[in-house]
């Protein structure tokens, strides 16, 4: 994998390179990155699973990136698609954690309104368990039930309020929130103006059909971005954004 952007270095390692980059929490909140993959004409899915878009080297880059992450914020959606269970770290990556005052590995955040989750699923089998952020008033059953499994907060009236929910995350001493999709999720961080890196992977694919964008079902927000990174293997592309 090689560097072209901000200078050209051949066969880079993007778990170092991700592990030196600067990101200072603010006083009020962590720091915030979304990592998304998708095809080069935006799709983010190939048969409602990100699958298929990646490679060998995306997972790499993606490992790199998970591993400077205190905390992987991700919605319900894109929990029951892609069958995430608890975050794990490559021995080579976990090691650097501890020099960084991180646990081992991350811990999971799930975005929930309405808590269909499966509850028995291994993702609820884990030590911290996952944080649950809900609305104010959840079916009664279900939150009966996730608060035997996960550390729920209720943040938000109809819908919850992912400024809070990074609010919280902070509370728990996290310094970096790794957001990793879906798209409904993306557009409500994007909504909150919060966002400070974006790590995009494109895909050298086309898919055409009716995929949801990155972010998409909040109300527009027009952001400029800064581009400060780009690798490249064969014909993908890893791009690290910032917005300030």
């Amino acid at each position: 994998m090689d560097q072209l952007l901000p200078r050209f270095v051949s066969d880079v390692n993007p778990a170092a390179l991700y592990a030196s980059d600067s990101r200072d929490p603010h006083p009020d909140r962590p720091w915030l990155m979304l990592n998304m993959v998708t095809t080069t004409d935006g799709a983010t899915s190939t048969g409602g699973v990100s699958g298929g878009l990646s490679s060998a080297e995306d997972r790499e880059v993606f490992a790199a990136i998970r591993a400077v992450a205190d905390v992987i914020l991700v919605g319900a959606e894109t929990v029951r698609r892609e069958n995430y269970g608890p975050p794990k770290a490559r021995p080579e990556v976990a090691e650097g954690r501890p020099s960084r005052n991180q646990a081992p590995r991350p811990r999971l955040a799930v975005v929930s309104r309405s808590l269909d989750l499966d509850f028995a699923a291994p993702l609820f089998d884990d030590h911290p368990p996952p944080m649950l952020f809900t609305v104010a008033d959840p079916p009664a059953e279900r939150l009966a039930r996730a608060e035997t499994v996960a550390a729920v907060h209720r943040l938000g009236a109809d819908r919850v309020d992912l400024a809070e929910v990074l609010g919280q995350i902070g509370q728990e001493g996290a310094r970096v929130v790794l957001a990793e999709g879906g798209p409904s999720v993306n557009a409500q961080l994007l909504a909150t103006g919060l966002l400070d890196e974006m790590c995009w992977t494109i895909s050298p694919m086309l898919a055409g059909g009716d995929t949801p964008r990155m972010a998409q079902g909040a109300p527009p927000r027009l952001d400029r971005l800064r581009l400060v990174r780009v690798l490249a293997h064969g014909h993908t592309l890893f791009l690290r954004y910032l917005t300030h």
